[in-house]
């Protein structure tokens, strides 16, 4: 790609996800209606399985290698080689819908939009129980960005977009184990707070490591012990969660 035209930077950091790792790269080399053009950066965090490898297989990727623990970490050093003024970012376990570059760009034409957050589903092979926690996560997010306040915001970096002009401005992310999406997500909202955070449905990721709500539940656990350490963050009230899961029932009239 023509390193002037580059539009939009993704970002991908892999730690043992051999697994799915080609499947990952190939749903981001087949995006279709991306305007500028893109590049596809993955950032290797230590992988002890062939993750760096299969992705080097790809010559229409760039692979680097960051040996500092965490994905935060691995996210900034891709972050530091991107040319993109937008940059997005997936992980290295998920498989993108062949439009979400086209989407991303379609909601970053509003300039005043800072960081954009996507809607995650599940395989089809997961649990029905999984399927509708998906649905309750994705109406949280939706519920928080409109009308939860900016104390109760979170983001996910496995489909998250990000203009470039914020990391300048605002430094990149926090090298913590957990939450540094949603921390970033604050510090633009209170720093920046004429700048948005939207959540588009039509951004689409499919989470292939998760197959069991349980599972699932463990790790929403880990994220809420973690947004404790966010300045002035805030857990949605019983109520706000009772409206969460109003807005996941079909409208009135629906069969």
């Amino acid at each position: 790609m023509d390193e002037a035209a580059t539009a939009i930077s993704v970002i991908v950091p892999c730690l043992n996800d051999a697994r799915h790792v080609a499947a990952c790269v190939e749903s981001l080399l087949a995006q279709v209606g991306v305007r500028g053009g893109y590049e596809v950066i993955f950032v290797d965090n230590g992988s002890t399985d062939d993750s760096a490898g299969i992705a080097r297989r790809y010559d229409e990727i760039t692979v680097l290698d960051e040996p500092v623990a965490g994905a935060y970490a691995a996210r900034n050093t891709g972050i530091r080689r991107a040319r993109g003024e937008v940059i997005a970012f997936t992980d290295a376990d998920c498989v993108i819908s062949e439009d979400w570059l086209q989407r991303i760009q379609t909601v970053m034409r509003d300039p005043a939009v800072a960081l954009a957050v996507g809607k995650i589903r599940y395989p089809e092979t997961a649990s029905p129980l999984l399927h509708a926690l998906a649905r309750y996560e994705n109406a949280k997010l939706d519920y928080v960005v409109e009308r939860g306040g900016t104390s109760r915001v979170f983001a996910h970096a496995n489909n998250m977009a990000v203009r470039a002009s914020a990391f300048e401005e605002l430094g990149l992310f926090e090298e913590w184990p957990r939450a540094a999406d949603s921390e970033l997500a604050h510090r633009i909202s209170r720093r920046r707070p004429e700048l948005r955070v939207v959540y588009d449905d039509s951004m689409l990721v499919t989470h292939m490591e998760f197959t069991s709500a349980f599972d699932r539940l463990k790790r929403l656990g880990v994220y809420r012990r973690s947004n404790a350490r966010i300045e002035d963050f805030e857990e949605l009230s019983a109520l706000q969660r009772l409206e969460t899961l109003r807005r996941m029932l079909p409208p009135r009239g629906h069969r």
